[in-house]
C-alpha cells in the first residue's frame, strides 16, 4: 500500500477534457458557419479561409479569459 497522494484529480481532469471537447466542436462549428456565411457573401478565397481560420480560436479564447475573470475574480497571492 502507498501512501503517497495522486496529484492528478479525475474529477478535474474529467471537467477539463469535457471543456475541451465542447470548445473544440465549437471552434469546426464556427469555421464552417463563417466559411458558408462568407462564401455566401461573395468573398474571395484567401480572405474567407483566413477569416474562417482566425476567428473561432480568438472567440473561443474571449470564452476563456471571460470565465478566468468571472471564476477567479482576485489576483493570485505572491
Amino acid at each position: 500500500m502507498n501512501g503517497t497522494p495522486n496529484p492528478v484529480n479525475p474529477r478535474n481532469l474529467s471537467r477539463a477534457g469535457i471543456a475541451g471537447l465542447v470548445l473544440g466542436i465549437l471552434g469546426i462549428v464556427l469555421f464552417i458557419v463563417l466559411w458558408i456565411v462568407l462564401g455566401n457573401a461573395g468573398v474571395d478565397q484567401l480572405p474567407r479561409l483566413l477569416l474562417s481560420l482566425c476567428l473561432p480560436p480568438a472567440f473561443m479564447a474571449g470564452i476563456l479569459g471571460a470565465y478566468i475573470l468571472i471564476a477567479h475574480p482576485t489576483p493570485p497571492k505572491e
